[in-house]
């Protein structure tokens, strides 16, 4: 049974959060909000808030007409977000294993997954760690594919000096209560060719012209297109707004947090063959979460139970979309996928916010530690 002691993966709910306001201050938030966010992605044509990540994707889906007959790479290793949005438009989908220094997309997968039917690939940076972009986005291009960025874990992260987000067609962003900067849940879509701004909005606006008939470039605003409610409510936008606001000091204790697991972790990682998170030269990572990859002749249940007992909650991620139950019917025979088996079968994540305490750090690295493992 959790007691106040207890070490948990995510912060709980701050009591001093309060919801509401009219709408000229949520609209004032909105466009404050806007404006943070496009300022830490170098200013992209468009930044708009979304009520999730998934309805961002949802958005992304309905904007570059994928319809049946198209197919979608994704990342085998994801949640079901990654690949709903593409399989409601009647897509097919195929399924890209991960490299298992980062838990990514990898660009010898895309290939491998390629027909002629291929319109798009969508590549998550899983933890914030950018996928290989470099040869990722020139690939995507010269096939005339669009790259579509699930960047749910990577406000804050880059390659190169450019914010993940910023090397797709679009990117989608997640403010869920366990990322980073969170409203509850909440997303934004980011657009990168400005020749689709007219279309997210319509989109965005339930299928309507709203937007330009707010701009008075038409009398009344009508049905114009596909869309639907994705737009972020205005009771969100406060909590979103404030967040943003406190970005500096969330992101130093989630590095320094990040940094000691990382160097206390390295010895005894090495000792039991457990991987950790690789972040590649060039490459900024938000502190999003820490991963540790138990080696396969360790059983994932006895670490979880150890950590429990001592107070600890660790947990693991996401499962392989193509071994999943409903993976399994839409997945290419194909698409095997086995290192995005090992991630969902052997990843645990370690307690990462702000309000950890550097004692509660402590007791987390005692706790990992001193798991001795018994071999299958």
């Amino acid at each position: 049974m959790a007691t106040d002691s207890d070490v948990r993966l995510h912060a709980p709910p701050s009591e001093e959060i309060t919801v509401g306001c009219d709408t000229a201050t949520a609209d004032l938030l909105r466009e404050k909000a806007t404006d943070v966010l496009a300022g830490l992605l170098d200013g992209p044509p468009a930044v708009e808030l979304t009520s999730s990540c998934t309805h961002a994707l949802e958005a992304a889906a309905t904007v570059l007409d994928i319809r049946e007959g198209d197919e979608v790479i994704v990342p085998a290793f994801a949640f079901p977000s990654v690949a709903n949005p593409f399989g409601i438009r009647g897509a097919s989908l195929r399924f890209a294993d991960c490299d298992p220094a980062t838990g990514n997309i990898t660009t010898q997968e895309v290939r491998r997954c390629a027909t002629e039917r291929t319109r798009a690939v969508v590549c998550m940076h899983y933890g914030g760690v950018a996928c290989d972009v470099d040869s990722l986005v020139p690939l995507c291009r010269d096939a005339g594919w669009h790259l579509i960025e699930d960047a749910a874990h990577g406000l804050f992260g880059s390659r190169s000096g450019t914010p993940l987000g910023r090397f797709g067609t679009l990117g989608a962003f997640s403010f869920h209560r366990t990322k980073n900067i969170s409203c509850g849940d909440g997303g934004a879509l980011v657009v990168n060719d400005e020749a689709l701004l007219d279309r997210v909005a319509v989109a965005l606006d339930k299928g309507t012209n709203r937007a330009a008939y707010a701009r008075g470039s038409v009398a009344a605003y009508e049905w114009s297109g596909l869309g639907s409610a994705w737009r972020m409510p205005d009771a969100l936008v406060p909590l979103l707004a404030g967040q943003l606001g406190q970005h500096v000091g969330i992101q130093a204790a989630r590095h320094r947090i990040w940094d000691v697991y990382a160097s206390e972790l390295t010895d005894w990682a090495r000792a039991t063959g457990t991987r950790l998170p690789t972040v590649h030269e060039g490459v900024e990572h938000p502190a999003h979460l820490f991963w540790l990859l138990l080696p396969v002749h360790l059983r994932r249940h006895d670490f979880v139970s150890h950590c429990a007992e001592r107070g600890i909650e660790v947990a693991r991620h996401f499962g392989s979309l193509p071994r999943s139950t409903f993976g399994a019917l839409a997945a290419d025979p194909a698409d095997v996928c086995p290192t995005a088996g090992l991630f969902g079968d052997q990843l645990v994540r370690l307690p990462l916010h702000p309000a950890l305490s550097e004692r509660d750090v402590e007791r987390v690295l005692d706790a990992v530690t001193g798991f001795v493992p018994e071999k299958r």
